[in-house]
């Protein structure tokens, strides 16, 4: 037993575990606070974790070529749920984002979070001594068919941080400047197109952002709660389990999308702060693994795993602050959820993996 606990500590990197574990410990006393009257959703959110951290577990001891040779097939499998969802998803809040087997919800789109950059860095990794513009459209048209199936569900902020893992990617692959510019006018110039073909519900989103008090009861409601939770927990909070706004249920989504207002609530801004430093710190030792990678396919894909998770964070506690428009993205390692949290511990348990074998890869 101690020395598979001996293997396991030379497989883990122990700054960046210990700052998710931080995270994780938070995450569980802010869901138990709003919930003191639901014990069933803390012993779920330990179970999630608890799967997370076996498949993280077993990814650090698999040898990172099984993931690259298996990468196109994982992506094709993800693309089959999505489509699998259109048709067979459960639907809720007008929305079909999830696949029911038995008891287990399982969210395709989050799956989406791995397997895509996984797929984009497997085209670079087979094409690295010929990344030429027809490489750079192909990688473009992979990224584009699983983000529009997402957006069809609709989920814009889901479809938003896929894309973005993605482009990460092709970006660090080295596409020319000349395309970047060419690409983001074509964006701009369009952008009337995007508008008109975005839900009604998705506009008002958006005009919401620009004002949420236009309509303080209906599309501003919740950024003005969450703003509201905010802005009252001062500077250390009204302590565990004594936030009003989520006590008299004033807070949408409370144990997911909205948990990092919870959080303000009761820890105040020093709660905040410590948040904060915790995620840069994740984000910092990411790229201290990237740098240290020695090739082109554990490079972009260690990047992009890790830019993923902390766009999602960066949009989330933005959209909490009333600075972009509300996407419905829970809060990694903190909201209340099972396939996002598998999936981000799963992400870093591949990057764990990457650095384990960073000599073999290379070679």
């Amino acid at each position: 037993m101690l020395k598979i606990l001996q293997q396991y500590k030379k497989r883990i990197d122990v700054p960046l575990l210990a700052v998710i574990f931080f995270i994780l410990s938070f995450g569980l006393i802010t869901l138990s606070g709003s919930n003191l009257d639901s014990p069933n959703i803390i012993i779920n959110q330990i179970t999630n974790i608890f799967v997370g951290l076996l498949i993280f577990s077993i990814l650090i001891f698999t040898n990172p070529r099984i993931l690259f040779v298996y990468a196109p097939i994982l992506f094709l499998l993800c693309l089959l749920l999505l489509v699998l969802v259109h048709f067979f998803g459960v639907e809720s809040n007008g929305a079909k984002r999830w696949l029911a087997f038995g008891a287990i919800n399982l969210q395709p789109s989050e799956l989406l979070k791995v397997t895509l950059p996984l797929m984009i860095a497997w085209l670079y990794k087979n094409n690295q001594n010929n990344i030429s513009l027809g490489i750079h459209f192909l990688a473009v048209f992979i990224i584009f068919i699983p983000v529009y199936l997402v957006f069809l569900q609709p989920d814009l902020g889901t479809s938003i941080m896929i894309a973005l893992s993605g482009l990460l990617i092709i970006f660090l692959a080295g596409i020319p400047w000349r395309l970047i510019l060419t690409s983001t006018v074509i964006t701009i110039i369009s952008s009337p197109i995007i508008w008109m073909n975005l839900h009604a519900y998705q506009k008002n989103r958006v005009l919401n952002m620009l004002d949420p008090f236009t309509d303080p009861l209906g599309t501003g409601y919740h950024t003005i709660q969450s703003m509201i939770a905010i802005g009252s927990g001062g500077g250390f909070g009204k302590g565990w389990a004594e936030g009003s706004q989520t006590n008299l249920q004033f807070l949408p989504e409370a144990n997911t999308d909205f948990i990092f207002a919870v959080y303000s609530e009761e820890f105040g801004f020093f709660g905040i702060a410590i948040i904060f430093i915790l995620y840069l710190l994740f984000i910092y030792r990411i790229f201290i693994l990237a740098n240290h990678m020695q090739d082109t396919f554990s490079k972009l894909l260690t990047a992009s795993l890790g830019v993923s998770i902390f766009s999602a964070i960066f949009v989330n506690i933005a959209m909490i602050s009333g600075l972009v428009p509300i996407v419905g993205l829970p809060l990694p390692f903190m909201s209340y959820g099972g396939t996002s949290m598998v999936v981000s511990l799963a992400s870093i348990g591949i990057i764990m993996s990457l650095n384990n074998h960073k000599t073999l890869i290379a070679n």
